[in-house]
């Protein structure tokens, strides 16, 4: 990895300040292999991909994201923002956040000692992402119920103590109380759909929330993006599926349909919100399409 580049952006409230630390761990060890580190942090939202923006059209080649999913996001779409399109730059991760879905879609390790030690010795692979207008995602695009679960946990609504899947679970709970299912007109290479749905989730990987694979057989380097609809249910069996996402098994209940499609064009009767990866993208109508191999990332060796 001789002549590499780098550039560490660490979210310094993130895992209780771990993504600071971590982050200052990881420069010593690359200034110690003689290789230009800068480490950068952030104070807001937008500075992540602001941060890694800058870092890429200055000459970095090697991006680091350390801190919870939000900043990994921000730093893909820096990066895929640059001047090149991000060409030569190759993205790492040390993930100090509750879901870190991203790293487990790569299998990457949850631990952020482990990525401080894996990152200097690293070895550099192709996956896809997802693309909404100018906006990428590289886990799950939610529209639906699950957007509204994504907003109510975005703002902070459940109790302090509750992070991650936890949380997830808790928003479910609460917006089902209220939730009406919307019409959709749904276009892909499966074909067309028109109807009332509870939620149509787009998966360039497997899970969202931390443990919830509710795309279980999505790949990320496979071309192709896989589609969740879940037509209209009744409330309780709403709650009687929910366990089932843990191991994927919603996929069997009647009212669940599965997809595959490079592109997913979406309409709807009044504007949807459009989240992916925990951040709101946009409004309905709406474009969903797949990058294949649209970025590098840093992996441990043979992985």
């Amino acid at each position: 990895m001789s002549g590499e580049s780098w550039a560490i952006i660490a979210n310094p409230v993130a895992g209780r300040s771990r993504a600071e630390r971590h982050a200052g761990l990881l420069a010593s060890a690359i200034e110690q292999k003689g290789e230009p580190v800068v480490v950068s942090l952030t104070a807001g939202a937008g500075d992540a991909e602001e941060l890694a923006r800058t870092a890429a059209n200055s000459g970095a080649t090697r991006i680091v994201a350390c801190g919870g999913d939000g900043t990994v996001h921000e730093v893909v779409n820096g990066i895929k923002s640059s001047a090149n399109d991000g060409d030569g730059i190759a993205l790492g991760i040390i993930s100090t956040g509750r879901c870190n879905d991203l790293n487990f879609a790569l299998g990457l390790p949850q631990d952020s000692t482990e990525a401080v030690d894996y990152l200097v010795r690293s070895e550099v692979r192709t996956v896809d992402l997802g693309r909404i207008g100018d906006r990428y995602f590289t886990t799950i695009a939610t529209l639906g119920f699950d957007s509204e679960v994504s907003k109510y946990v975005a703002d902070g609504s459940p109790p302090r103590f509750l992070r991650g899947t936890p949380a997830y679970l808790y928003g479910a709970v609460i917006k089902l109380i209220k939730y009406r299912s919307q019409w959709v007109s749904l276009k892909g290479d499966f074909g067309e759909f028109e109807g009332a749905v509870f939620l149509a989730a787009t998966g360039n990987t497997t899970r969202y929330g931390g443990r919830m694979k509710v795309t279980p057989s999505a790949i990320i380097d496979d071309g192709l993006l896989d589609v969740c609809l879940v037509r209209p249910v009744p409330r309780l069996e709403v709650l009687r599926m929910l366990p089932k996402t843990f191991r994927g098994r919603h996929v069997d209940h009647p009212a669940v349909s599965m997809y595959q499609t490079r592109r997913l064009e979406i309409d709807s009767r009044e504007p949807l919100s459009l989240w992916a990866d925990g951040e709101l993208i946009t409004q309905t109508p709406a474009t969903i399409e797949v990058v294949p191999r649209g970025l590098s990332v840093l992996v441990p060796p043979g992985g």
